[in-house]
């Protein structure tokens, strides 16, 4: 689904994210949070989620182009050039 405009977009964002002065310590904080959330999910649960996301993969595959019409395809193109186009004049203000 992702086209090369969505990768730009998406680079620039992490780039004028990286270059935010106080980016690094925002991203240890945000690495210590996720690890302690890890530390808090049992294994059952982490087998639980691991399992679910392989049947969602598995079925996706089987029926994403069957099932969706192109009025749902058109939509979706819509509001990823909506947001593409948002996060654009996001990332001119930080550059500003």
């Amino acid at each position: 689904m992702w086209n090369r405009e969505q990768e730009n977009i998406w680079q620039d964002v992490k780039n004028t994210w990286n270059a935010q002065p106080k980016s690094e310590k925002i991203n240890i904080q945000v690495a210590q949070l996720v690890n302690e959330f890890k530390s808090k999910v049992s294994q059952y649960e982490k087998n639980l989620i691991n399992s679910d996301v392989a049947t969602l993969k598995t079925n996706w595959e089987k029926v994403k182009d069957k099932n969706i019409s192109q009025f749902e395809k058109d939509a979706i193109k819509k509001d990823l050039h909506f947001l593409s186009e948002f996060i654009r004049k996001i990332i001119r203000r930080f550059k500003q």
